[in-house]
Formats: structure tokens, C-alpha cells, sequence
């Protein structure tokens, strides 16, 4: 079966659709786990004026960032076990001054740890991506694959790469696993990953379903997830911060 992935563009879900799924799922990762240290997916809403932003972390090392803006949508991934990771430590050249270079005084090399970005990458990148891609986070955390698409493309683009011959390649099918908009694979995943958290209960499917259809976020809806929720307050600001409607 083939998975999403920088090798099957045509399995992403179209902008809007792609918007639509990481709403729903962080507002699942919202109720699931209350500490917003320890979800998986998260989204803002009002990340700027003009872009709404979506973060995937692991905790292990691997990120995903989706920014989506006024002139289309651009997912950055990090994956830190792909060969196209890139991160090293380069020398930095100091200038001496004319009594060290006089005396010869060695000063001790200092090092930066620097990503260069696999050929290829972000060939024919538009340039309204340049700031995101760029600037911060992204430049701290790192690229191995982008997949972008503006507000006139019909499909999902990348630069011209050359992807490792090993199974794991760039790590896109890896981070964009749960964007596949089936309820199922969320569901699968979470069980797994929030192990203890649904260790002695199901992830009702039909939970899932109703949250990914763009239901309004009830109480009642919120216990069915998680029994043991308490902090509404909290919550209610957590979903409004992720644009989810609600009834808090």
C-alpha cells in the first residue's frame, strides 16, 4: 500500500482538505493530552496576520512544520535518522589581531553546528516560502524534505532530489503518516503512542469520525475521549487557539 510520501505528491490531501486534518487531529492530541508539552500535533490559528501554522514533534528528534498562508501551503520535514539530515559542525574563522598575528598567538578553533541542506531540496522553492523556510524555527531545526504549493498550482511540488537508497529515504512517508484524513490511521497510532492512556479503554472510532467531520466540541464529546478530563477552561482556549469550533 502506498503511503504519503515526497515519492506519492498525489496522496496529500489538497490545502484546504490538509488544513482541515491537522485542525482535527490537534484538537484530539488537545483532549488526549492536556500538557501541550507532550502532544504529538499542534496548530495556531492566528500564527501571524496572515498564516496559520501546524507543528509535528516526537520528541525524539523529528519535526514537521506546515505553514499555511495567503499565497499557499508549504510542510517542512525533519526527520534526524535520515542520511539527508545534514547537521555538522563547521569551523569558525576568527580574526586575529596584529599582535596575536605578530606573536603568533593560536587561539582555539571554534565550531558551529551548522545544517547544509541536501542538493536538490529546495530547488524551484517560490520565493513567498523563503521566510519560512528560512527564518526560525525552520533554520534551528533543520530540512530534509519541503513539499509546497501555491495559490495557482493544481498539485503538490518539490525540488529536484535524489532520495538515499535505504528504506527510510528522507523520512516524509514517516512524519506524514497521520495526514492521510482516515480516522483509522489516527486511531491506530494514538492507541499506540498514548499506550497508557488507553491501556484499560478503546479510542472510540466513531469519536474520531465525528471530531475529523468538523463536529462541534462538546463536554460530553470531550469525556467520551478522555474520562478523566478536568480542565475545560483551559481546553476551551486551546481549541479556540486552534480555530476548532466549540461549545466550552
Amino acid at each position: 500500500m502506498k503511503q504519503l510520501s515526497t515519492e506519492n505528491l498525489n496522496l496529500i490531501p489538497n490545502p484546504s482538505e490538509l488544513k482541515r486534518i491537522c485542525k482535527s487531529i490537534s484538537a484530539l492530541e488537545a483532549i488526549i493530552s492536556p500538557e501541550w508539552e507532550f502532544r504529538y500535533y499542534s496548530y495556531q490559528k492566528d500564527w501571524s496576520k496572515t498564516e496559520e501554522f501546524c507543528e509535528m514533534r516526537n520528541g525524539q528528534g523529528d519535526q514537521m512544520l506546515i505553514v499555511f498562508g495567503e499565497n499557499g501551503v508549504c510542510i517542512n520535514g525533519f526527520a534526524h535518522e535520515s542520511e539527508m539530515n545534514g547537521w555538522k559542525n563547521v569551523s569558525i574563522e576568527e580574526k586575529k589581531s596584529f599582535i596575536e598575528k605578530l606573536f603568533g598567538s593560536k587561539k582555539e578553533t571554534k565550531t558551529e553546528l551548522t545544517q547544509e541542506i541536501a542538493n536538490g531540496i529546495l530547488n524551484g522553492l517560490p520565493k513567498t516560502f523563503n521566510e519560512f523556510i528560512f527564518g526560525e524555527p525552520v533554520k534551528s531545526i533543520g530540512t530534509t524534505f519541503c513539499i509546497w504549493q501555491t495559490k495557482t498550482d493544481e498539485n503538490w511540488k518539490i525540488g529536484k532530489i535524489e532520495l538515499p537508497k535505504d528504506e527510510y529515504k528522507d523520512g516524509s512517508s514517516d512524519l506524514l503518516q497521520l495526514l492521510d484524513g482516515n480516522p483509522m490511521t489516527y486511531k491506530n497510532w494514538a492507541e499506540e503512542y498514548y499506550e497508557e492512556e488507553f491501556e484499560s479503554r478503546d479510542l472510540k472510532l466513531e469519536v474520531i469520525e465525528k471530531i475529523y467531520s468538523g463536529i462541534v466540541i462538546s463536554k460530553d464529546l470531550i469525556l467520551e475521549i478522555n474520562p478523566e478530563f478536568e480542565n475545560f477552561e483551559k481546553l476551551k482556549s486551546d481549541l479556540n487557539e486552534i480555530g476548532y469550533e466549540n461549545e466550552l
